[in-house]
């Protein structure tokens, strides 16, 4: 079986309650009306997985669904063209994430759900053998250091290559035991707040060579409306995104997350995988939810760019 263009993305999955066009995010017993709510398959997996598929990957998604919202997730999955034949499904409820998003930022409340039984479906060995066929793994999810020390070699050994976004998750980028782990991957991509917490220090330069310091020498800082940063030989790269009207940020960062790894893909310089990963977290925020506006390839081109949005 061929690599090419063969994506697998791992990790958590959830069914995503969004709340937009409100004044502010409540305080503590405040309520607030949001003018606008949407519910969309959602989490760095789900929006990973369809932005990749968009993009003409052919993508392959392993999570763990909750039975009462399986058959809507396989046919919103499949509507964009992503394969769930791997998914598990599970008699727990699925996991789902309240989302308050404004123009500028986000804030989550999440129940696990079926994600409770993700680790343990990931490390079975028909999954481990389904994942080892894939060129490219994106791992949406934070994988316990021992736990990778089994996985991450042996689909190293399958020829697969490796990126990981493990999203908020404080006490695992406070674990220095978990550097081993993203020194076992190709792409580490973490936001500015993850990488400050990761590196205690107060600049995306100063978090990169701290990264790079610690051996993780491929990492992308996201930025959010401020774009993106990486180091490469001692040099800073920094891109800022395209100017959009901005609707709804839920999921910009694995938006950015796709593109990166789609332009890594393709041998595409650090300022084009830059440039691509901005453009498709920016383009993904002009609808509501994280999957109505993921861009295909075709808007990434810079000459569509030039005519449509600057």
């Amino acid at each position: 079986m061929t690599k090419s263009r063969n994506i697998a993305v791992a990790g958590e999955v959830f069914v995503d309650h969004i709340f937009t066009d409100f004044d502010h995010v409540p305080l503590p017993g405040e309520e607030v009306f949001a003018e606008q709510y949407h519910r969309e398959a959602g989490g760095g997996t789900v929006n990973t997985a369809c932005a990749l598929a968009r993009l003409g990957h052919h993508t392959s998604i392993f999570g763990v669904f909750g039975e009462d919202e399986e058959a809507w997730l396989r046919s919103r999955l499949s509507s964009f063209g992503v394969h769930a034949e791997h998914a598990r499904s599970s008699e727990l409820p699925n996991a789902l994430t309240i989302s308050m998003s404004t123009t500028v930022d986000r804030s989550f409340l999440s129940y696990a759900g079926a994600n409770r039984v993700l680790e343990e479906f990931v490390v079975l060995p028909e999954t481990i053998a389904a994942l080892s066929m894939a060129q490219h793994i994106h791992f949406a999810m934070p994988l316990e250091v021992g736990f990778a020390r089994v996985l991450l070699p042996s689909l190293r050994n399958a020829g697969c290559t490796l990126s990981i976004d493990p999203g908020w998750r404080k006490d695992w980028f406070l674990n220095s035991d978990n550097l081993d782990v993203l020194r076992m991957v190709d792409i580490f991509l973490p936001n500015e707040s993850e990488a400050q917490l990761l590196t205690g220090r107060t600049t995306p330069e100063q978090m990169l060579r701290a990264c790079a310091e610690l051996g993780l020498e491929h990492t992308v800082i996201k930025l959010g409306s401020r774009g993106a940063v990486a180091l490469q030989n001692d040099r800073l790269y920094a891109m800022e995104p395209p100017n959009v009207q901005v609707v709804d940020t839920t999921g910009a960062g694995d938006a950015f997350d796709a593109g990166f790894i789609d332009a890594w893909l393709s041998e595409a310089d650090l300022e084009e995988q830059l440039r691509r990963a901005c453009v498709c977290g920016s383009l993904s925020t002009r609808a509501r939810g994280a999957l109505t506006a993921l861009p295909f390839r075709e808007e990434i081109l810079d000459d569509v760019l030039e005519k449509s949005i600057f």
